[in-house]
């Protein structure tokens, strides 16, 4: 049986796990990115992301200070998307 919530209560699933270790699927459409999570246990719930204005140009200094975060980042891929702003 599937169980479904909203967004995790806490750090951890239900079943104990941590939220960091649930499968990440990402979807983007017209009304904004998702993001889809599973739990091994079978429990799923859903975040958002924020609308990203595309037609904004990028600056050079944004780019820089990316890349100088990447730089002292050690970890792997989901831990750098679920690290706080």
């Amino acid at each position: 049986m599937k169980r479904f919530q909203r967004s995790p209560e806490s750090e951890r699933c239900r079943c104990g796990r941590p939220r960091r270790t649930a499968r990440v699927v990402n979807y983007r459409s017209h009304s904004g990115s998702y993001r889809y999570h599973r739990c091994e246990c079978g429990t799923e719930w859903t975040e958002r992301d924020p609308l990203v204005d595309r037609s904004v140009p990028v600056t050079g200094d944004e780019i820089l200070d990316v890349h100088l975060l990447l730089l002292e980042f050690e970890g792997g891929l989901t831990d750098l998307i679920d690290r706080p702003a």
